[in-house]
């Protein structure tokens, strides 16, 4: 007589294989409810597989009727099948009106160990048969099987039109094999189809078939397995992508190991979608056995869980242990190296231990994952929900795997749904790394130019630098540049009646209006020394000297606004030269400065010296006249020679005053011929002659400075005799 399973109690021989079963889908269902996550149904596919649509029939007592079904969409062969157990029946029997008795009536998919039959085992060989019927007679359908565990053939009205490998009565017979195929087969004339199943296992865990079998029209059958190749490729395809991103991301940034760990975890699942569902490693490599497509699948598992574990300690550290990932990693290592060295059927039977210790690593995962929640770590909320969708889909396949659920693995769904909790992760961190940089490009800015007061840019320029971070001790460059001393006129006498705070605030203010001339013509400060500075022309003696002028003009408007104020008038004395010099840093490791070494920076410091003795506003040597490209544009006079230390010649003065008022310019213009004839004199040594020129030079110009300067050296000479020759400025 016929027994329903689905309605028969448990038999007694197997309440102890239903007691151990049971407790693993207990771990498993706390899992899920942690998880906030349905582990699946019976016969649910994932989305790029079939599934059976709303209506679907179902067969019943080994029969399904068709003929009110709209087969133009595959439908689902769910439901009640013919069960022969330790029976390979002849499919022809069927045709003949012989018909054998079967076992019992069970559900389809499934594995057979559910069945709770007496006397089945996980090993053995069986045989399934349904017959289809309502069909259109003599019309052309087709099939869409997944792989049988471990091996399987299919007979439609008695002619075999389907192979899964070579089942046998024995472990020496059966030559499993895993493959997801279409099979072509015709109704016969009273549009019926009897549809029997022959399968094995000696290799897997358990055997049956875990996914449905789609039946309908040729083409539409075909092109149902074309979209969930096309889909099972585009999942492989984004994850590949992602990975080999991520591993890029590494190469250019070998610090961040968790771009290593996830590029290749992407990789490895990558792979772990190709060795299941469609199987299509299979279409890339025809010749690859049952035993290298089984290890494969197996350590594609442990190498997941491996990489996961480290990609999470490698984003968050303090969150999760290292020895949680070493555990993993041992774990995983010792149940890669049983899946090499032991029989496949053994492998997969102790396959829910080590589903297992992927839980419970799972579970510390979730754990650190919410520690790092709770502590506002960045990232980490959309990591959790990334988090939720992998595991629960990990959870499901685990079940799915050791057969308390049916469906087909759904893994790559849940990595695609972490791919893209992680691509908003990565898209805030841009986001705030961009704002970021922005911030820190604003900051730099601000940073740099606090620097360029310190050190000037065109220093760094002349240094060949970019940075002041790219300075280091030594650093020179030779240049040919005109260098200005200026000083302030009487300083010290104006900062004996000022505190401190306004002897700060006097020399600022002075500077703040020569500063911008210096700029305004190509030129740098490269020191200020109290109520002084020295800058540099890049640009050379004419640049330098217009400068000189304009500090002038600005000192002059200046001192209205002083006078406005009821304060002193206050003057400034510059000196300038040109010549080679060199730019450099010196000091030492923990201090150093930059610098520049050169005669000519010695010589304009003595000129702006000459400016302060004399009383001149602007003093340059020989060589600036020799450099300007029009020297007659300024108002100028020979001053005299000067000696410079270290330096044999004499250097020729010449005062420039320009920026003197338009009475004093027009009466030094007047004087210069008779004071230039007087010096002209003074150094052939003919002092009463000099001092007839220079007496009339003072005649025009009372109270000059170097006229009197010079009538009081002649006249300090004429009372001595000295055999030395005439005397030199200063």
């Amino acid at each position: 007589m016929l027994e329903c399973i689905m309605h028969r109690p448990p038999m007694a021989s197997s309440v102890g294989k239903q007691y151990s079963r049971l407790a693993f889908v207990a771990s498993a269902s706390l899992l899920c409810v942690l998880m906030a996550c349905a582990g699946g149904q019976a016969g649910t596919d994932s989305p790029g597989a079939p599934k059976a649509r709303a209506g679907n029939p179902l067969g019943a007592g080994g029969r399904i009727d068709l003929s009110g079904a709209d087969l133009e969409r595959p439908i689902a062969l769910d439901g009640q099948w013919e069960f022969y157990w330790l029976r390979f029946v002849d499919p022809s029997s069927f045709q003949g009106g012989g018909q054998p008795i079967p076992d019992a009536l069970v559900t389809l998919p499934a594995e057979w160990a559910s069945y709770e039959l007496r006397g089945i085992d996980e090993r053995g060989y069986a045989s399934w048969r349904l017959r289809i019927e309502g069909l259109e007679p003599g019309a052309a359908y087709a099939l869409k099987l997944n792989s049988f565990l471990s091996a399987g053939l299919v007979y439609a009205n008695g002619a075999l039109v389907d192979a899964h490998g070579q089942p046998g009565r024995s472990e020496e017979e059966e030559r499993p094999g895993w493959y997801s195929r279409v099979a072509y087969c015709d109704a016969d004339e009273a549009g019926r189809i009897d549809l029997v199943l022959h399968a094995s296992n000696f290799n897997d865990r358990s055997g049956g078939l875990r996914s449905s079998i789609m039946f309908g029209k040729p083409r539409q059958v075909t092109a149902l397995r074309e979209r969930a190749v096309a889909y099972e490729l585009f999942v492989v395809g984004a994850i590949l992508a992602m990975g080999a991103y991520y591993l890029s991301l590494y190469a250019f940034r070998r610090k961040d190991r968790a771009a290593l760990w996830f590029g290749l975890l992407c990789i490895v699942l990558g792979l772990r979608v190709l060795l299941y569902d469609e199987y299509f490693i299979l279409a890339i490599f025809p010749g690859m056995g049952f035993r290298l497509l089984f290890a494969l699948g197996y350590l594609s598992f442990c190498g997941g869980v491996m990489l996961f574990a480290a990609f999470v300690r490698a984003t968050f550290p303090d969150e999760y242990p290292a020895w949680a990932v070493w555990v993993a990693c041992a774990v995983s290592i010792a149940y890669g190296l049983i899946v090499i060295i032991t029989p496949s059927f053994f492998t997969s039977t102790i396959l829910r231990w080590y589903q297992l210790a992927a839980v419970l690593t799972g579970l510390g995962i979730a754990a650190a994952i919410a520690l790092a929640a709770l502590r506002k770590r960045k990232g980490a909320g959309l990591f959790g929900l990334g988090f939720l969708l992998i595991f629960s889909a990990m959870v499901h396949d685990v079940l799915v795997s050791a057969g308390l659920i049916q469906g087909v693995f759904i893994t790559q769904l849940g990595l695609v749904g972490f791919l893209f909790t992680l691509s908003l992760n990565l898209t805030r961190r841009f986001a705030g790394a961009f704002s970021m940089a922005e911030r820190l490009s604003g900051d730099l800015k601000r940073v740099n130019q606090s620097l360029e007061r310190f050190v000037p840019k065109e220093f760094l320029g002349f240094l060949e630098k970019t940075s002041i971070e790219e300075i280091n001790l030594g650093d020179h460059s030779a240049q040919d540049m005109a260098v200005l001393f200026a000083d302030l006129r009487g300083f010290t006498r104006i900062a004996e009646r000022l505190s401190a705070e306004d002897t700060f605030s006097f020399i600022n203010e002075y500077l703040a209006h020569a500063g911008p001339s210096v700029r305004a013509h190509n030129g740098f400060i490269d020191k200020y020394m109290g109520d002084g500075f020295m800058a540099l022309f890049p640009l050379g003696a004419e640049a330098a000297l217009d400068c000189a002028l304009d500090i002038q003009r600005q000192m002059a408007l200046y001192n209205e606004e002083r006078g406005r104020k009821g304060l002193a008038a206050v003057s400034i004395g510059m000196g300038i030269h040109e010549g080679p010099l060199m730019l450099g840093t010196i000091g030492e490791a923990m201090r150093m400065d930059g610098t520049v070494i050169s005669d000519v920076v010695n010589t304009a410091s003595r000129l702006e010296g000459v400016s302060k003795e004399y009383g001149l506003s602007v003093a340059v040597s020989e060589r600036i006249l020799a450099s300007l490209p029009d020297p007659t544009k300024y108002h100028m006079r020979f001053i005299g020679k000067i000696r410079v230390k270290n330096k044999s010649m004499a250097v020729s003065v010449f005062e420039i005053y320009d920026c003197d008022p338009a009475a004093i310019i027009t009466r030094k213009d007047r004087a210069k011929a008779d004071f230039e004839r007087g010096l002209a004199a003074y150094y052939a040594r003919r002092f009463d002659e000099a001092k007839g020129f220079l007496e009339s030079a003072d005649l025009i110009l009372p109270g000059d400075g170097p006229t009197l300067r010079y009538l009081n050296e002649i006249a300090r000479w004429r009372g001595l005799v000295k055999e030395e020759g005439a005397p030199d400025l200063g």
